[in-house]
Parts: C-alpha cells; sequence; structure tokens
C-alpha cells in the first residue's frame, strides 16, 4: 500500500462521542454486542475517503441527541481523523517538496468535517528519535550511488577502495531497531567531516559528492529534532490525496438476489430516497453492471422484441383535421426481426463473456471450491446461476448458501470499487460470514490474513469463532457506556466494567471463546493475564513453524485475569470434560500462595500440571516475560520510555540474571515516571508485531525452554 493506516478516531458520529485513537493492524478486529456501535465505526471511517463517493448524511450521521445543535456548527465539526504512514517513495515526494526530512514527513493525519471538507496535518513537529532501519537506509542509498557516481571513472582506485572501506565502516555500526538521538546523527556527521578533512580536504569532486548525496540528508535529519513551523501546502495536499487509500464497505445487507427485475434496479438508481438497506443493494446492483459493462437500460433495449405494429389509419380534412377511419395489426418487418435476432445475441456474447471472466477472477481469489457463474437476461429479468464442480446443475444464487452470496457480492463490491487498484484499498466489513458454519468462520480468519498481505482489513463481530487469539494486538472491545454512548478499548482484561457490559464478547477477545474451549481435541492452558497468553502464543507459533509440535491436540493460552480468576475458570473448564486444565503460574509471591492454594484443592491428585516459570529458568521471582530474549524486551521498554525524565537507558541498564519486570517497575519508579496499568499488554503486543525479526535473533537457550514448555503442557 501507498499509506498504512496507523490509527483513527471518530468524534461525534452517530452513537460514537468519542473513540478515542484505535491502533489499526494489517487485521483489526472490533468485538463487541448488538448496538454497541461496531457499524457505526466502521461507517465513519468509510466516510472518510469512500471508494464509492458514498454521501455524508448529516440527518443520519450526526448524534441524534444532539443534532439541536447541527446547523449552528455549519458543517465545520470533525467526525473522523485517521493517521497514515506513507511509504518511501510517497515520503520522498514530500520531502522534496517541503525541505524536510522524510521521516518527518512521512506519518500524516487526515481528518473530514460533516460539510464535507478536508483537513491535513503532519503527526509530529520535530522528531524524538530516529530509526535505525532509516538509518541504514541512508548508508545504503549513499553506497549505491558512490558506485553509480562519476567518482568511479576520475579517482584513484586506493581512494574509492579507502571511501568504500569507511563508508561501510559507519554503516556497520548502526544497530537496525535501535533509536537514534540527535546527537548521535551530530557524531555520524562529525565522523565524516573528519574523514574528508584527513583524507581529502583538497579534492573538490569528493568532498561534492558528500556534500550532495550524504551532508545534505543528515542535516535535514538534524534539522528535525528540532522545534518547526512545519505546514502542509497545497502541492503536500495534492500529494496526499493522490495516495490516500480508498475505504470499501460492506455489510450483508448488500448481498445480491439470483433474479432482478431490471425496470425497479433502473427507478431505485434515479431514486435519492432510499434507507440504508436499500441504498446497500442498490450500490451491489450497480457494481454488478458495471462489472457486466451494461447498464439496466442497454440489458432492456438489446432484449427488445420485434412486435406486430398497430396501424391506425385516418384522413385527413382541409382544415388539417384527422379523422380515425380504421386500423390493422402488421406483423414485424423482417429488418426489425433481424436486428432483434442480432441485439440478443450480442447481449447473450456479452454476459456469457463477463460469466466467464467473473468465474475466473473468482476462482484467482477465493480456494474453498470451483464456481462457475452464469449470467442470463430473460425479458424484463437478470438472473444469476451458480454451479460447482461437485454440483454441476446449474442453481440461482439465491439458492446456494448465504455464505456463497456474501462472498459473491462482496466480490464484486470490492474487484469494482477498488478499480483494480486493491493494493490502496482498505476494506471495512461489518458482520462478516455470520451465515456461515463456525468451523467456516474459523477459516474465514486465515482468508483475512491471506487479504491482509496487500489490503489492511478491519471488520466487527460479536461471534467468538472469528476472534484471532493469534491477533490480539488487533482486537479491541466495544460497549455500551453509562450514557449510552459507544466506548471502544484495546484492554482485554477482564475488567468489571467492560464485563458487565459486554462479558461474552470480551471473553472471546481473551480466548475463553467456545470454538477454543468447547470444541472436542483442544489442550487449554490456564495463564494469568493476556500479555502471558501473547507471549505463549508466540513460543507456540515459533514451535509449529519449526515442525516441533507433536501432539494431536491444539494448545489453547487461556487468560484468568489474574490469580484470582484462575479457580473460577478451571471450574468452568470441569464443566466441559473431566481433565484439568494446565495451569502456568508466574514465580512471584501471589503466584506461588496461588500453586500452594491449587495443590492443596483442586489439584491435590496432579500437581505436576500446575506449572511454576522457575521450572524453565530456576528459582526466582520470575515471570512469563523471563521466557523471552531479554534483550528484545529491554530494547522494547526503552523505545517506548526513551529520554522520559531520564537520560539513562532501560536497556543498557538491565541485569540478565535479575526478573526483567520488576527492573522495568523499578527503572520506572526511580526516573518519576508512572507505568499505564496495561503496560504489560502494551509490551506483549509490541513483542508480537515484531516477533519475526525477534525470533531469528534468539538464542538457543531461549529456543530450548520453549520447546520444553510446549512439550510439557502437551505430555
Amino acid at each position: 500500500m501507498k499509506a498504512k493506516l496507523t490509527k483513527f478516531r471518530v468524534q461525534n458520529f452517530r452513537s460514537i462521542e468519542d473513540s478515542g485513537w484505535i491502533d489499526a493492524e494489517n487485521v483489526t478486529c472490533l468485538v463487541g454486542t448488538n448496538e454497541s456501535g461496531k457499524t457505526n465505526l466502521l461507517l465513519a471511517l468509510w466516510k472518510l475517503n469512500p471508494a464509492n463517493n458514498e454521501p455524508i448524511a448529516p440527518l443520519i450521521d450526526y448524534p441524534r441527541k444532539k443534532y439541536h445543535n447541527y446547523s449552528s456548527t455549519k458543517g465545520e465539526e470533525i467526525f473522523i481523523s485517521a493517521q497514515f504512514d506513507f511509504d518511501s517513495l510517497v515520503a520522498e515526494k514530500l520531502s522534496q517538496t517541503t525541505g524536510w526530512h522524510q521521516s518527518l514527513v512521512k506519518e500524516i493525519v487526515v481528518s473530514r468535517k460533516y460539510n464535507g471538507d478536508y483537513e491535513y496535518q503532519y503527526s509530529q513537529n520535530k522528531l524524538s528519535s530516529f530509526d535505525g532501519k532509516d538509518l541504514l537506509r541512508v548508508f545504503e542509498l549513499l553506497l549505491d550511488k558512490f558506485n553509480d557516481s562519476e567518482l568511479q571513472s576520475k579517482e584513484e582506485k586506493t581512494d574509492l577502495d579507502k571511501i568504500n572501506s569507511f563508508i561501510e565502516s559507519e554503516k556497520s555500526k548502526i544497530v537496525s531497531d535501535k533509536n537514534y538521538s540527535q546527537s548521535d546523527i551530530i557524531q555520524i556527521k562529525n565522523s565524516f567531516e573528519q574523514f574528508l578533512e584527513t583524507n581529502y580536504k583538497r579534492k573538490v569532486n569528493i568532498n561534492a559528492f558528500f556534500t550532495d548525496n550524504f551532508f545534505k540528508e543528515v542535516k535535514k535529519v538534524i534539522k528535525a529534532f528540532d522545534d518547526n513551523g512545519i505546514k502542509i501546502t497545497t502541492e503536500c495536499i495534492d500529494i496526499i490525496k493522490d495516495n490516500l487509500p480508498t475505504f470499501v464497505y460492506y455489510s450483508d445487507y448488500g448481498n445480491l438476489d439470483s433474479e432482478i427485475y431490471l425496470p425497479h434496479v433502473i427507478d431505485n438508481f434515479n431514486r435519492t430516497d432510499l434507507g440504508e438497506k436499500e441504498r446497500a443493494k442498490a450500490r451491489s446492483l450497480k457494481v454488478l453492471f458495471e462489472f457486466v459493462k451494461l447498464s439496466p437500460e442497454q440489458i432492456l433495449q438489446l432484449g427488445k422484441e420485434a412486435l406486430p405494429i398497430r396501424v391506425i389509419e385516418h384522413t385527413t380534412d382541409h382544415y388539417g383535421r384527422k379523422t380515425k377511419t380504421g386500423e390493422h395489426i402488421e406483423e414485424a418487418k423482417d429488418k426489425d426481426i433481424e436486428e432483434e435476432s442480432r441485439n440478443k445475441k450480442e447481449r447473450g456474447i456479452l454476459l456469457q463473456s463477463a460469466s466467464t471472466t467473473l468465474t475466473q477472477d473468482f476462482a484467482s481469489w477465493w480456494k474453498q471450491g470451483k464456481y462457475i457463474f452464469d449470467f442470463q437476461a430473460d425479458g424484463n429479468h437478470f438472473r444469476i446461476w451458480v454451479s460447482d464442480d461437485k454440483r454441476p446443475e446449474r442453481i440461482e444464487l439465491e439458492g446456494r448458501s448465504k455464505g456463497l452470496q456474501w462472498f459473491f457480492s462482496f466480490f464484486l463490491v470490492f474487484l469494482v470499487e477498488s478499480k483494480d487498484s486493491h493494493s490502496n484499498c482498505i476494506l471495512l466489513l461489518d458482520e462478516p460470514g455470520i451465515s456461515l458454519h463456525p468451523v467456516a468462520q474459523m477459516d474465514l480468519i486465515a482468508f483475512f490474513n491471506s487479504l491482509a498481505n496487500e489490503n489492511q482489513l478491519i471488520y466487527t463481530t460479536h461471534s467468538p469463532f472469528l476472534v484471532s487469539t493469534n491477533n490480539l494486538s488487533g482486537v479491541h472491545a466495544m460497549y455500551i457506556g453509562d450514557n449510552g454512548e459507544s466506548v471502544v478499548s484495546s484492554d482485554l482484561r477482564a475488567n468489571k466494567k467492560i464485563s458487565e457490559k459486554s462479558i461474552y464478547p470480551i471473553h472471546a477477545a481473551i480466548g475463553i471463546t467456545v470454538s477454543d474451549t468447547l470444541l472436542i481435541g483442544c489442550q487449554p492452558v490456564l495463564v494469568e493475564g493476556v500479555s502471558d497468553q501473547i507471549y505463549l502464543q508466540q513460543i507456540k507459533k515459533y514451535v509449529l513453524a519449526e515442525g516441533k509440535y507433536k501432539n494431536d491436540k491444539e494448545v489453547v493460552f487461556i487468560p484468568t485475569g489474574g490469580v484470582k480468576g484462575m479457580s473460577p475458570v478451571v471450574k468452568i473448564l470441569l464443566g466441559r470434560e473431566d481433565n484439568l486444565p494446565y495451569v502456568i503460574m508466574d514465580s512471584d509471591k501471589p503466584g506461588k500462595d496461588k500453586i500452594k492454594q491449587l495443590h492443596n484443592g483442586l489439584y491435590a491428585e496432579e500437581k505436576e500440571k500446575v506449572i511454576p516459570v522457575s521450572e524453565f529458568i530456576g528459582e526466582g521471582e520470575f515471570e512469563i516475560e523471563d521466557l523471552m530474549p531479554l534483550d528484545e524486551l529491554a530494547r522494547i521498554f526503552a523505545k517506548q520510555y526513551r529520554r522520559v525524565n531520564s537520560e539513562d537507558e532501560f536497556d543498557y541498564l538491565y541485569d540478565k540474571n535479575a526478573p526483567i519486570v520488576n527492573q522495568m517497575e523499578a527503572f520506572a519508579k526511580n526516573n518519576g515516571y508512572t507505568l499505564t496499568e496495561g503496560w504489560k499488554v502494551d509490551l506483549a503486543k509490541e513483542f508480537q508485531r515484531n516477533f519475526e525479526r525477534i525470533v531469528t535473533r534468539c538464542g538457543d537457550d531461549v529456543k530450548e525452554r520453549w520447546l520444553k514448555l510446549i512439550e510439557k503442557v502437551t505430555s
């Protein structure tokens, strides 16, 4: 994508007063009860930049209880804001336009008002740090330009080798996942200046090369650390508009019927008073006819019959008045019959061609069966027939499963409205797959993940089968607040307020789901919190990927909301079967106390199923976090709290042999700032986001612990 949606915020839109900033992943799930406002959140985001030019409708979209104030605002209120991270090509254009380094201009906040106007602003006014990956890119570009420069033909080979060696040496000092300060960049700049001063003070060509290809870039970076008045210009707005993703929204209101009455379709296309459901259906029909490349009027016209003609005979008097004298019927003329035949043949070929194209496109997109679609027109009716490799007889679309109707209709909307620019399109799916079998719903998650390779996707659900325990960083809970407003929360722990409002979807989100705990054959493992679940899911992911997981049972890690929730959840799961689930406990004091309680109670006969973290590490107040590569966790923590009231860096100070969570809390306390309530979950989410990179850097000792843990809970 040219731009990735990183977060969004909805304000004063229908039931939503203020959602706060909501982080967006490649796949983001909004889970909650009916009427919690999930649909409204998607609709607001859709109207930021709809692929189909969906209108803003203040009478419907403005909060009903505040509508009496709308006339005084003149539509100047912002209802949706979204932050995008533009790719390097777009960022470079903005950098050239503004003169600021692209790291400062790549993140843009786009907002829209009720009157349709937009606001644009850069998300930051200065850099707080410079990413190591971006710094490496500066060196890589420098080397590329050096190897392609005129210096290669004008300078001595010994000098060229010396310069190349110096650049490579400086590049080797850069750590990709480290954040660099302004002083760090100035030091790098000084190293280059010293190198040139010492070796090539009088070499005009060499100095000019570094001025144009390195120092200008580095000075931009250094300047970006200072407060500045960077503003969005008209030229910048044009660049942003050209590269802003469009949003395609779809709900099952738009599912197509198998038989379509063309005069009714034509009438609806010209109406402006359709309700929401009727507009959704009309929209799907519109994309259908766009795909066929025929309007309903053309289909009717091409199917027009060459009927007999009624001829009226009359005479005209000298005043020019006509008087009927008789009438007769003339058969259709040969030329009219031939034209009718040609038109119907053309219509048949066009519809057959569109059917073949659709069949091929759908097959490349949906792998769960080989479907053949057939469009046919008969008089005033347009019909869609479907067959497949297992059932070759043609059946009306409406006679097939609701799931296929949904996929077919959504596919057409996506294909047509994205105008083949699929990679710069964000999908918004409202309650997808609710008509699918639970097993098919779980398959739908895999389908979403495949779509997310090119398209970000945000979907709503209240089905536990559509919440992925492998993507908890992308799950947000929605519920109804005390005043009837919609509330969004990324805190998936079973806190009292959320559980009172939305207990079932929250349980689904944190893993206590029908799909995970009630299906036969899974192995539930209880852990204390959501952060523990995220880490252990990643451990399982690694063991599975390495082919070292030998047990047939699916291991499911279920957070219980702390040690107090452990016993109640054990009893819930015992209602499913008689086997006690495994329990993994931290080795801190609350964990040790709970282990003792379980050993004296429910687990008196199966003490081996209560597993302290210390079993894999050694004695000490260790927690799940200590099973992870500590240098990576320390680096993530340091990145999140870098230079907050401190000149020290946590990743340079921590003790690898002591429990890391205790050290993090002590570091925060000693430096005078308070960790937020969900800080451990945020740390785990960031670990999850970077896991593919982190696992390549893990030591064998860490991976061996992971394997032993999985073997323990599956023995």
